[in-house]
């Protein structure tokens, strides 16, 4: 089967899109969401419907070949498997986990009607399905209080040998294994071991007194059930199955904190918008190691979540530090779990974050934050953050994912300003004002670049409905040298004719490639890669208020930036500054841009002046180049060490 291609003029290490679930032939899935890329780039498990089944189901995206993970008719209601969604799956592309309410192991998953976690072992056909959602040294089933069951959070609750499974319950459930003790509340995270059949309590509560971690359930669940704002958006694990990250409810239990603080948040988890915080705990020792929180500290000395500077009294606490709806507030694991990227909202708006977890470290020095809005004007300011008229400058974020080396972070939002830099933000912006696009952050070449390209380089053109609620791409996951993710567009390639969802792969070719064992021998026969014909572009904001901008030409030529934007009260976009320079070869060329000095006022204020610098490559001959990057030109001191810029 053929896919079909698209290209922009733009791209991400040059992206060739792919339509990536079709059926036999050349028909179209009625309708692919949530992937999930096997780490090797080679299968895609998605939820959705195709050739008259709904469930879950697996692509070869090397052969073209999908295959049914669970599924039923998609005709008949109620039919067993056609409600399997959230899969996640193993490195290879073996395992596929999932939840459904169909019994696929009857001996063992004996409560009719209850959702629970499976892991289908595809490499028999009909797969072989693994109950995950089982009591502890045992293969039997959970069994619940009431309505609902355990799930799992679709791209991140398995393992990448495809043996351990991290799920939540949303329903009171005899998980702790006790006949003797009462049912644990709704709301808890375990982690199952599928070869030893252990299930280990992860969300567990600490002693008052002494801090030390005890194996009872958290009272009142470690998230937060019903409909507000952070409901039961689940946990993560990561691929070596050593931690688990999660958006947690009832903090005070679980962690160590200031007496001030716990009493603070109990207060606020007794109202109407319950406190949420990310918590983080390892779980491949014995015993295992105490859960620690991620964006405050340890104890007393750094209380609330607080990334304003200068001291400012956080403005979120009331919400906690996520506070936004239709956002996936899962955190994600870079491979060995010591990195964690967030979306939080403990100021204005929602934010990417990039943590450090490694012992030692203090929150200034483990935070990172990648985003930030940027600022309203008081006649832009009417009509709120969700406005089409705002969501540009301050919209939210709705969904990301952290490659398992942690260097790369994909994420879905309608904001189209990143004032923030680095990352530099680089290549073209949306057309379009409302619309969720995927962009990559690439935290080794700190840029960061918008993914999704429709057919000849437009933004893409989401499904009616409300664009700015997060409709458009999202569901990112990271496989090889791919990026696979979902969307509602219908222009990203070509042919696209289903009008529903549909999932969709990009290559990122800045992708790191993981060396294999090294021997000398004739070279296997492999894809060829020829070389780009491309501009990549970065910059940076120098002491004296000037901007170095750095461009990587392919080939010798002549290179030509422009900048333009919109200085203090100036209402109409003017040109700038400007630099020529001449490249004997290809490589790096470094040009300085400095603006008149009837602008030093503006460099040498807080937020300097923010413009967009155009460049040009041209090569007789050859394919003339065009590349955009955001420039910041702010004056500030160099940083001295034990002081303070």
């Amino acid at each position: 089967m053929q896919l079909e291609d698209f290209e922009a003029p733009v791209h991400v290490g040059d992206v060739d899109g792919h339509l990536a679930v079709e059926a036999a032939g050349a028909q179209q899935a009625g309708e692919a969401l949530a992937p999930a890329i096997s780490a090797d780039g080679r299968y895609l498990a998605f939820q959705g419907a195709i050739g008259g089944e709904r469930g879950v189901f697996r692509k070869d995206l090397q052969s073209g070949a999908v295959g049914p993970v669970a599924a039923g008719s998609a005709y008949e209601v109620g039919t067993p498997g056609a409600d399997a969604a959230t899969p996640s799956i193993s490195a290879d592309g073996r395992y596929v986990a999932f939840t459904t309410t169909a019994p696929l192991d009857p001996v063992n998953d004996v409560q009719a009607g209850s959702k629970d976690v499976y892991v289908a072992d595809m490499s028999s056909d009909p797969p072989a399905y693994e109950l995950a959602s089982a009591l502890d040294g045992s293969t039997a089933g959970l069994t619940y209080g009431g309505p609902g069951g355990s799930e799992a959070s679709g791209r991140v609750a398995l393992s990448a040998d495809g043996r351990r499974v991290a799920f939540f319950t949303t329903a009171a459930s005899n998980l702790t294994g006790d006949p003797t003790a009462a049912e644990a509340p709704a709301g808890q995270i375990a982690l199952r071991n599928l070869d030893s059949h252990r299930t280990f309590l992860v969300s567990a509560e600490r002693e008052a007194e002494t801090g030390a971690m005890t194996d009872r359930p958290v009272t009142g669940g470690a998230l937060i059930e019903g409909n507000s704002l952070a409901s039961l958006r689940g946990a993560a694990l990561s691929a070596d199955g050593t931690t688990i990250a999660w958006l947690s409810a009832h903090v005070p239990a679980q962690v160590p904190m200031s007496a001030e603080e716990a009493k603070a948040i109990d207060a606020l988890d007794a109202g109407i918008l319950p406190y949420d915080e990310p918590l983080w705990r390892r779980v491949g020792a014995d015993p295992a190691p105490p859960t620690r929180r991620i964006v405050a500290g340890d104890g007393a000395a750094d209380p609330f979540p607080q990334m304003k500077e200068k001291g400012e009294a956080p403005v979120n606490q009331t919400q906690g530090w996520l506070g936004a709806p239709n956002v996936d507030g899962v955190p994600q694991l870079s491979a060995d779990g010591r990195l964690v990227a967030l979306i939080g909202n403990p100021t204005d708006a929602t934010n990417v974050f990039l943590v450090d977890m490694r012992d030692g470290l203090s929150r200034t020095a483990a935070v990172r934050q990648l985003t930030r809005e940027a600022p309203i004007s008081a006649s832009e300011g009417s009509g709120g953050i969700n406005s089409e008229k705002n969501v540009a400058l301050d919209g939210h974020f709705f969904d990301l994912a952290l490659s398992p080396d942690g260097r790369r972070i994909a994420f879905a939002t309608a904001r189209q300003r990143f004032p923030l830099a680095p990352p530099n933000l680089i290549g073209s912006l949306p057309s379009t004002v409302g619309l969720v696009e995927l962009y990559l952050i690439d935290l080794e070449a700190e840029t960061l670049e918008r993914v999704t390209h429709g057919v000849g380089g437009l933004a893409e053109a989401s499904l009616p409905g409300s664009p700015v609620n997060g409709n458009g791409a999202t569901a990112p996951s990271f496989g090889g040298d791919l990026i696979a993710f979902d969307s509602t567009a219908a222009n990203l390639v070509a042919g696209d004719g289903n009008e529903a969802g549909d999932a969709f792969t990009v290559e990122d070719a800045e992708a790191p490639r993981v060396a294999g064992a090294t021997s000398i021998s004739a070279a296997p026969p492999a894809r060829k890669r020829h070389s780009r014909w491309r501009l990549r572009l970065s910059a940076f904001s120098l002491p004296d208020g000037s901007v170095r901008l750095v461009a990587l030409v392919p080939a010798g030529g002549g290179l030509h930036a422009g900048v333009a934007g919109r200085p203090g009260a100036v209402r109409r976009t003017r040109r700038l500054a400007g630099a020529k320079a001449h490249a004997r070869a290809g490589g790096p060329v470094a040009l300085r841009l400095e603006l008149p000095r009837r602008y030093r006022a503006l460099v040498r204020s807080h937020e300097g002046v923010y413009a967009n610098a155009r460049v040009t490559f041209h090569r007789r001959g050859r394919r003339t180049l065009h590349g955009q990057v955001q420039v910041r030109f702010h004056a500030h001191r160099a940083k001295r060490r034990g002081g303070r810029r």
